[in-house]
């Protein structure tokens, strides 16, 4: 899988997951159907986990509230629609 960011590279790891019988069975199929290694719908699927965690944007500003009404909420994604 690419990267938006050519900086990005794939590096090998290696690493022991436990994973259930029925987890390993699912991805067997998956790679079997997808025409590649178990290996690599792993990488795929970590991949795709944390594809969008990347934020270009400032978030030091943000400031969460320990509370929230639902009319507050409301304003808060009516005026981020309007943005």
């Amino acid at each position: 899988m690419m990267s938006i960011n050519p900086q990005n590279e794939f590096v090998p790891l290696r690493i022991n997951l436990s994973l259930r019988r029925d987890t390993i069975r699912l991805i067997s199929e998956m790679a079997r159907d997808m025409g590649i290694s178990f290996d690599e719908v792993l990488s795929f699927l970590a991949e795709d986990s944390v594809i969008d965690l990347e934020i270009d944007e400032d978030l030091r500003g943000i400031k969460i509230p320990s509370s929230c009404s639902l009319n507050d909420l409301k304003d808060i994604i009516n005026k981020r629609k309007l943005s």
